[in-house]
This record gives C-alpha cells, sequence and structure tokens, in this order.
C-alpha cells in the first residue's frame, strides 16, 4: 500500500491534469462542448450538474446519500463518508446535436472532458470536496444572406457571420457536516471563471470596394460565490430509508470586462480599426432554489425525485443577431430517477452487483426566443460496473437522448444524444495494520 503522501501527490497531479485538459477544451474553438444557436446570447448552455451517476438517474441530486460516491452538487451529502475513505471522480463526455428548421438541417458532434471531484472525510461527521466542472458552454457557427430586394439591389450580395466559443467554469470547495444523527449541512464555495468569445462579420460579396465589417468581442468573468445545502435521513421501516434534501444559491453578479475590436476593410478605402474596453453589466447566477428526496431500499432500490427554480430575470443577453430576439424569465427543472442492483454482496455474478439506472428530465428554460418558450425533454439510462469485488471502485456510464426547442417563429429544433464515461475510485488510507 502507498504511504498516504505518496497518495495526495498522485491525486493531485491527476486532477492538475484533468483541470488542464478540461479548460483547454473549453478554450478550443475547434472543438465545441456544445453546438446551438440558443448559445447566440447571454453565457449559454448551463451545465447539468452532478456525477455520472446522477446524469444516468435523470439528474437526481438533492436528495441522494451515497457512502460509495461524491455527491458534490448538495455539500450536506458529502457528511456519509466514512472515515477511511477517500475518493476521487473524473469524467469525459461526448455529445451528437442533430438541428433543424423549416429550411435547413445540420449536424454537429464533440468530445469533452467533463468534471473531477475528490473527497476526504478530516473529522467525525465532516467531509471536504474540491473539485472542477463546467458551469455553461457556448458553441455556434452561423451563416446567412441577405434576403431584402432592395438591399440587394444596392449594394448586391450581403452574407452575414456569427460565431462564439467559451464559457463559464467552475473550481469548487466544499464541506459537509453531520449536525444531528438525522440532520446533516454543508456548502460550496464556487471561483467562476472563464471567457466569452464572439465573433461578428457583415460582407459585401458582389460589390468589393464597400467596406466589409469584421467585429470581435471578448468578455472575462471572475467571481466567488456559494451555495447552501441540506439532507434530511431517517429510517421509514427496517429496510426502507427516507432522505430529503434542498440547495439554495443565492444570486451572484458576475463582474466582467469586455474587449471588442472592430475592423472595417474595402478595396478601395482606408482600413479602420477601433478597439473598446467595457463592462456588461446585469450578467449574473442566478438565484436557486432546488428541493428532492430518495426512497432507498437497503442496497437494492432507490427511487427519486427533483426540483429546481431559477430566476434569470433581468439577464443581459449580450449578443448579436438579426434572426432571434430574446428575453430571459424564469426556469423550472424537474428529474425523476432510480437505481436497481439485483444482488451487490454476489461474488459469482458480476452482473448481479452492476448498478442499473434511468431517469427523466424536463426543462422549461429561462429563454423565451422571438415569443416562444423554450422546453426541452431527456430520457436516460446508464450504469455502474464494480472494478473489484469488494465495496468501492467502479466505472459509471450514463446516455441521454433528448430535445430542444422547436421549429415554430424561425426557431430551431434540436435532437441530441450525449454519452458520458466516468471513472470513481474508491480507496481507504487512514488503516492501521496489527502487523507491518
Amino acid at each position: 500500500m502507498l504511504k498516504i503522501n505518496e497518495k495526495i501527490f498522485i491525486v493531485l497531479v491527476t486532477m492538475s491534469i484533468l483541470s488542464t485538459n478540461i479548460a483547454l477544451a473549453q478554450r478550443d474553438g475547434d472543438a465545441f462542448r456544445t453546438y446551438s444557436p440558443y448559445t447566440l446570447y447571454g453565457i449559454g448552455d448551463m451545465y447539468r450538474p452532478g456525477s455520472v451517476a446522477n446524469k444516468a438517474m435523470g439528474g437526481l441530486t438533492y436528495g441522494v446519500r451515497d457512502p460509495l460516491g461524491i455527491n458534490s452538487y448538495n455539500p450536506a451529502a458529502l457528511s456519509i463518508q466514512d472515515s477511511l475513505v477517500v475518493m476521487l471522480d473524473f469524467a469525459a463526455g461526448s455529445k451528437n446535436t442533430y438541428s433543424k428548421s423549416l429550411t435547413s438541417k445540420t449536424s454537429a458532434n464533440a468530445f469533452y472532458f467533463d468534471y473531477v471531484d475528490f473527497s476526504l472525510r478530516i473529522a467525525p461527521g465532516l467531509t471536504i470536496n474540491v473539485g472542477l466542472s463546467p458551469v455553461s458552454d457556448i458553441g455556434y457557427d452561423i451563416e446567412r444572406k441577405e434576403s431584402d430586394p432592395y438591399l440587394i439591389y444596392q449594394k448586391g450580395d450581403i452574407k452575414y457571420s456569427y460565431a462564439g466559443e467559451g464559457g463559464i467554469n467552475q473550481l469548487h470547495w466544499g464541506a459537509g457536516y453531520k449536525l444531528f444523527s438525522k440532520f446533516s449541512v454543508g456548502v460550496n464555495m464556487h471561483y467562476y471563471f472563464g471567457s466569452i468569445n464572439r465573433y461578428y462579420s457583415t460582407e459585401f460579396i458582389t460589390d468589393p470596394t464597400l467596406g466589409n465589417l469584421f467585429s470581435d468581442s471578448k468578455t472575462k468573468i471572475s467571481k466567488i460565490g456559494f451555495t447552501l445545502g441540506a439532507q434530511y435521513h431517517t429510517r421509514l421501516n427496517g429496510k426502507t430509508f427516507l432522505t430529503v434534501g434542498a440547495i439554495y444559491q443565492p444570486k451572484t453578479i458576475l463582474p466582467t470586462r469586455k474587449e471588442t475590436t472592430t475592423i472595417t476593410v474595402g478595396e478601395t478605402s482606408t482600413d479602420t480599426a477601433r478597439n473598446v474596453v467595457s463592462s456588461v453589466k446585469n450578467i449574473f447566477m442566478p438565484e436557486t432554489f432546488g428541493i428532492g428526496f430518495t426512497l432507498r431500499k437497503t442496497d437494492k432500490l432507490m427511487i427519486g425525485a427533483d426540483y429546481s427554480y431559477q430566476d434569470w430575470s433581468g439577464f443581459n443577453f449580450d449578443g448579436k443577431s438579426d434572426n432571434y430576439s430574446f428575453s430571459a424569465g424564469k426556469s423550472h427543472i424537474y428529474n425523476l430517477g432510480f437505481e436497481y442492483t439485483p444482488r451487490i454482496n454476489n461474488i459469482k455474478n458480476n452482473f448481479k452487483r452492476w448498478n442499473y439506472r434511468a431517469g427523466l428530465r424536463y426543462v422549461s428554460t429561462f429563454m423565451n426566443c422571438n415569443g416562444q418558450n423554450i422546453t426541452e425533454q431527456s430520457l436516460f439510462f446508464g450504469v455502474g460496473i464494480p472494478l473489484t469485488r469488494r465495496f468501492g471502485s467502479k466505472v459509471n456510464a450514463a446516455f441521454e437522448v433528448g430535445q430542444r426547442g422547436t421549429t415554430k417563429n424561425g426557431l430551431v429544433k434540436e435532437t441530441f444524444v450525449t454519452f458520458s464515461i466516468g471513472i470513481n475510485i474508491f480507496d481507504i488510507w487512514f488503516q492501521k495494520f496489527q502487523f507491518n
């Protein structure tokens, strides 16, 4: 067995490598984490929280309390961790998106590093956690040609291009504490950071003497926020347990620094460039409230449901497009999921020790586009595969099939398939052996 300090070194190196890969993957403009015209404005697609095991159950998190997994989204759940155990959980994923409007179709795919989490119990009832994960993602590349006959008659063919990439990440530090035998509390501190890059151009194809316009803006974000969590855990009868959990995240204003460079290029005119540095107001992480429960029958069956609410009212959708009008409102998210393990102690038949998971998710998003509220529906399923014959390390996999949007009012309907795979490393560091 490795010494503790050697294990800590391995964990830190692993987290450093994965963290770098996550950041690089989100800055690579040739490989978006997401690809959607619904990221034209604001801070983009909001990340689906939770581990791969949580995602396979439809995103169930608030009432999940598992001694063999890290639930960092509700920090109160950390308090269940055993005193001898440390855990490292990291994951990667892929997403295939098929989009269609009334006039066109397109598809895109992406592969990305997802998250990394590490947890360690440091005192009776007190467990700490550190991790890195995305918060939001932006990815789009759209072109359109001018359709106004009068403008075409005056200027000739005109092409408009819109592109964007980037997003927000979070480095979080969490702690969960068992306040009473049935009640736990927790807190997560988040350091939000990232950049949003948007590009816009107007090109006069027919008449090269007219000045083409190219605009490049980069918005940098950096801020600290926090989330509070709580869980109540009780036995209903000899084999059935109920856990009720909740989280609250106050509204966090995100200070932003925006640098915009605009260049006008003409065949016969003098090229001009302008650089402007400014701040963008009303960019924030919304006030969030979530509540949920799980019912668990020993180690065989768990079912649960979650509800969360976010208020995006007043959000500044900083961006540019002539095709879409955006406004922000309130978001409602519903999750339903279950996990079934046929016989966790069966060492002869490995398949009976697998965790079989499935779930549903429905989102009434905060986005209103061209007068249409955007909704999203997803179906999830997945498995947890033990890597050893004892409790602990496992490979988790999750599949998602979903739809978002509509083809009404000139909008886009998206069908997407995601696959996530994670490794949860479970180890015992602090055993005292009688013989050496």
